[in-house]
């Protein structure tokens, strides 16, 4: 019986060994023919130009996409910045639709849901002001671009009851920066 066992495996060996080379052999055919279809697509791509035909996907705005304002102020050193909802009218358009909306920005960034623009300004930020005395109350100033004081509104805080030292503080004017600042000042005084 040891004959027969050693027989079969034998047997069982060689077939293993030819099934083992007819694939390494269609394997071998087969790779010439890929290679040989590859360069045929290849040439076949090249227009007259001798330059390759590809496609390019158009990134689109979706209706949620946000716009990112980054506004710069030279004069103040202040970068402010908004996010707001894409305008109805930049829906499904272009980055080159958007340059031309937002001709006098840098585009910083673009993608489908959201575009970064920026700006620079010389002068100075929205976001100075200026607390003073004014006709007995607290009066609110507000620094334009060239640091010139506009008058803003008068709060209903009077000065009269006010120390002396505040008083000396108001007439020189208390500066605050953005309008979380104005506030803190005004409630000091309240």
């Amino acid at each position: 019986m040891k004959k027969w066992v050693i027989i079969t495996i034998c047997v069982l060996a060689l077939l293993g060994l030819g099934v083992l080379f007819a694939i390494i052999q269609n394997n071998n055919e087969t790779k010439g023919t890929e290679l040989k279809e590859t360069t045929e697509l290849a040439k076949n791509n090249f227009n007259e130009n001798n330059s390759i035909e590809t496609s390019a996907i158009e990134t689109k705005i979706s209706p949620n996409a946000k716009i990112i304002k980054k506004e710069y102020y030279k004069k103040c050193d202040h970068l402010k910045k908004e996010v707001e909802d894409i305008p109805q009218k930049l829906i499904n358009k272009s980055e080159e639709d958007v340059e031309k909306e937002y001709s006098d920005w840098k585009i910083e960034g673009y993608s489908a849901n959201e575009i970064v623009i920026y700006k620079e300004y010389g002068g100075l930020c929205d976001e100075h002001y200026i607390v003073k005395q004014h006709n007995g109350v607290l009066g609110i100033y507000k620094l334009n671009t060239e640091g010139e004081e506009v008058f803003v509104k008068d709060t209903e805080i009077q000065t009269q009851y006010l120390p002396e030292i505040d008083i000396l503080k108001l007439q020189e004017g208390i500066t605050a920066i953005g309008q979380a600042e104005l506030n803190s000042v005004l409630e000091d005084f309240e």
